[in-house]
């Protein structure tokens, strides 16, 4: 598995990798489309096969994995605030707020604004760091309140 990060100048432990771009959630130009329909779509972590369903409701963010590298964790519904939005996960023991920002072209930045127990592995080895990940299909509703991604 190979993902690139700014500032980072070796590979990480596949739970670092996680904690770092599980929650980078790509988007679309905010140019060309209000903000929070950018958000939903199927999300992947560049280099990776990381790769995450997105959608939203108002200023709610339900993230899913779609493939997830056999990673376990639990994440709270994100709060969406025009092209940022805040998500909590829960992964081995750590606890962190991961801030998403979406940027041009179908891509997303993310970063931990906290992660605790700060003196955990995985926490140090994410401090300062930053993920992208791309927008690679969208999900539409074919339903009362069905998710699923386009061909």
């Amino acid at each position: 598995m190979q993902i690139h990060f700014e500032n980072v100048a070796q590979r990480l432990s596949p739970a670092t990798c996680f904690l770092a771009v599980a929650l980078c959630l790509p988007m679309q130009s905010f140019a060309q489309t209000p903000a929070p329909l950018q958000w939903s779509g199927i999300w992947n972590a560049e280099g990776s096969l990381l790769t995450l369903r997105v959608t939203h409701l108002d200023d709610q963010l339900h993230v899913e994995p779609v493939e997830s590298l056999g990673f376990q964790w639990r994440n709270s519904i994100g709060t969406i605030n025009g092209n940022s939005a805040t998500i909590n996960v829960e992964y081995q023991g750590v606890v962190a707020t991961v801030l998403v920002q979406l940027g041009d072209g179908g891509t997303a930045m993310v970063r931990p604004l906290s992660c605790q127990p700060d003196y955990h592995v995985v926490c140090a080895l994410v401090q300062n760091q930053q993920a992208r990940f791309r927008k690679v299909g969208e999900v539409v509703a074919q339903g009362p309140g069905a998710q699923h991604p386009m061909p």
